[in-house]
């Protein structure tokens, strides 16, 4: 099990990227001395431009973050920055790229690990290799924990509770709709998305609704890429095109919490119109069809932000958020299912950037200064390759809504 006899509480590796400097920002402006916090990567020089910045910005003594150096072609130099910590949020992608070492190194210090990927083709790589050492080790490792796809597999872990614990139900399915959304796209978004749609050219790794699943576990569930109207919301619905990670993950969760048997999910947005959901279905399968073409990445890159680059600060903290959660029951009887509704958001900034950040952070937090909770939840897995509702579950619910995040069962009818 991961020591709890370490320096610091967490150690930010990437930090001088466009996210890991919002990471890092959040930790300065929130956290500054009640967590114990380092910033790690290869270049001395940018670690403490950052830092300066930091320090002079939120009015803290610079040295009270301390730089600890890695390299990636260097195993033993990652191994001893993340060792000092309980937990390393790594911030640094394209994961199919970079991330490997990261998490190699994580699970030989005994640290626990949480990122901001939703490349699920690179995830079917850390099932496979580190699962099982992992959760003998004690030691959760947890991808995927920033808007790919905290909100979602959140939002569907709320709503299975409320069935089981309140209903004493299954669920049959759940729909997420993305009701509402404003903030823009980065340069690591960009890469990591041409390395997805790349990678799933060339292998079926991540094409299944159940990749991260166990074969013995799989279903009849797929993506839901057509159009059709929606009774609940009084919308057309058509498929999100972050259901691509989001569903693979929450399928993962479902088999480590079974909400319920042969469950299925699906990610939708809505428009007013059908014309107005098929041309959303258009624009989402065109652009998922051109980031396949490496031919293409070129040209798109000349419209498009490049790695380290992304929205403006005034268009991230005006953004916000709002998932529309509608879970129906299983029912054997013949009876009509009931159907759950709850709303998953924040109102304080862009989903992706200021808002991603502030989730993964507040996840490497759970993990850093609640692990006596976790352990107590006989729910949640204790290690291994898992998701943010199996590693974390309603101890990260609670503690997002106290970050004003929120996560509210409305009704069943």
């Amino acid at each position: 099990m991961a020591t709890t006899a370490r320096p610091f509480h967490l150690v930010l590796w990437g930090a001088t990227g466009f996210t890991g400097r919002l990471v890092a920002e959040h930790l300065a402006q929130s956290y500054q001395g009640k967590v114990k916090w380092a910033i790690a990567g290869r270049s001395r020089d940018r670690l403490e431009s950052l830092r300066l910045s930091l320090s002079t910005q939120y009015g803290f003594d610079k040295e009270d973050v301390p730089i600890l150096l890695g390299d990636l072609e260097d195993p033993q130099s990652l191994r001893a920055a993340f060792s000092q910590a309980k937990v390393v949020i790594s911030t640094a992608g394209p994961y199919l790229r970079l991330g490997t070492p990261v998490v190699d190194a994580a699970v030989h210090a005994g640290t626990h690990y949480v990122d901001i990927t939703g490349e699920i083709p690179w995830v079917t790589t850390l099932v496979e290799k580190y699962h099982e050492s992992a959760r003998e080790k004690g030691i959760r490792l947890i991808p995927c924990c920033a808007y790919d796809s905290v909100p979602s597999d959140l939002g569907a872990l709320l709503v299975a509770k409320h069935a089981q614990e309140k209903l004493g139900k299954k669920l049959a399915s759940i729909t997420t709709v993305v009701a509402e959304g404003k903030g823009g796209v980065s340069g690591g978004t960009i890469a990591s998305g041409m390395e997805i749609a790349s990678q799933s050219v060339k292998t079926d790794d991540g094409r299944n609704v159940y990749a991260l699943t166990p074969r013995s576990a799989w279903g009849r569930d797929a993506e839901f890429w057509g159009v059709k109207w929606n009774e609940d919301v009084h919308k057309y619905l058509t498929g999100f095109f972050m259901q691509v990670c989001n569903n693979r993950v929450v399928h993962r969760s479902n088999y480590f919490l079974s909400y319920g048997d042969d469950f299925r999910y699906e990610e939708t947005v809505p428009a007013k119109s059908w014309l107005g959901a098929q041309a959303i279905r258009a624009g989402v399968l065109g652009f998922g069809l051109a980031l396949s073409q490496a031919w293409l990445h070129g040209l798109l890159l000349r419209f498009l932000p490049n790695p380290g680059q992304g929205p403006t600060r005034e268009a991230m903290l005006g953004g916000h958020f709002k998932h529309i959660v509608l879970a129906k029951t299983q029912e054997e009887d013949g009876t009509a299912p009931t159907t759950i509704r709850a709303e998953v958001g924040w109102n304080h900034g862009d989903p992706g950037y200021w808002g991603g950040s502030r989730l993964v952070l507040e996840a490497a937090l759970c993990l850093a200064l609640q692990s006596d909770a976790l352990d107590a939840d006989p729910q949640l897995q204790r290690g291994g390759l898992l998701t943010p509702a199996s590693g974390l579950g309603a101890t990260l619910i609670d503690r997002l809504r106290a970050a004003d995040f929120f996560f509210d069962i409305k009704k069943e009818a």
